[in-house]
């Protein structure tokens, strides 16, 4: 290692360590790094800041800039770790939910600020010969994300944004959409094999792979499901296997 990059790695090695700093220069920049991340993992999460209160958020956000230290200049990109941090962190044991609740969070940001996607092209859907409909590769559009949950996390997020109850609700699972839609992220609850269907077109399955969430009588169920995906812009594109 060069003396630089030696230099560069103790100096960000120091804005991370919780002993005292070693001089009033470090510091200040410890504190200003950590109120930046502070406030990035708070825009991103305002409802676990609400669900555990100030306090136990602050050293939370601590304890993970430690743990998964920023390695983006963009702090849109921060705190993709955030749930599995959670998940493990033990002060958070007592709140079962928490980690679900933060990964839908991050899937509201994720949708926020992906690529906008491309108009589904029917005209190009028509011209698939029938024999090879079963080959078709759905594409989910860039600002959606699938989240799925044995605790009632859309509930609790509602309730906890500004304006709602703060209500902690207890019936669940959730099997949710989260889409961008005219700039704006939404929520959708769906039943649990629509929720299979779309997870298994986000892995690549084809259309015929995709389908064993159906049974095979539910032929009908499964057209309305495409139709509905597409027709919300779930769907935003095909190619063929």
């Amino acid at each position: 290692m060069s003396s630089l990059a030696a230099l560069q790695r103790s100096f960000m090695d120091a804005l991370f360590d919780d002993a005292e700093a070693s001089c009033e220069g470090i510091a200040i920049y410890r504190r200003n790094v950590q109120g930046n991340l502070h406030g990035a993992l708070a825009a991103t999460y305002p409802v676990v800041r609400r669900l555990v209160g100030e306090g136990f958020f602050g050293e939370a956000a601590r304890r993970h800039s430690i743990e998964h230290p920023s390695r983006s200049g963009d702090l849109h990109e921060y705190g993709a770790e955030f749930a599995r941090f959670l998940e493990a962190y033990p002060h958070a044991r007592a709140l079962p939910y928490l980690a679900d609740v933060a990964r839908l969070e991050w899937a509201c940001h994720e949708c926020l600020h992906a690529a906008e996607g491309p108009a589904f092209d029917f005209a190009a859907l028509e011209r698939v010969d029938p024999e090879r409909r079963g080959d078709i590769r759905f594409l989910l559009h860039p600002a959606v994300r699938l989240v799925r949950s044995p605790h009632p996390v859309a509930a609790i997020r509602k309730a906890n944004l500004p304006g709602g109850d703060g209500e902690v609700r207890e019936e669940g699972p959730d099997h949710l959409v989260v889409a961008r839609m005219d700039g704006e992220v939404d929520v959708q609850s769906v039943a649990a094999r629509e929720w299979d269907f779309l997870a298994a077109v986000a892995r690549g399955a084809t259309l015929e792979e995709a389908s064993a969430a159906y049974d095979a009588a539910d032929g009908a169920a499964l057209t309305l499901a495409l139709t509905r995906a597409v027709q919300a812009g779930v769907i935003a594109a095909f190619a063929l296997a």
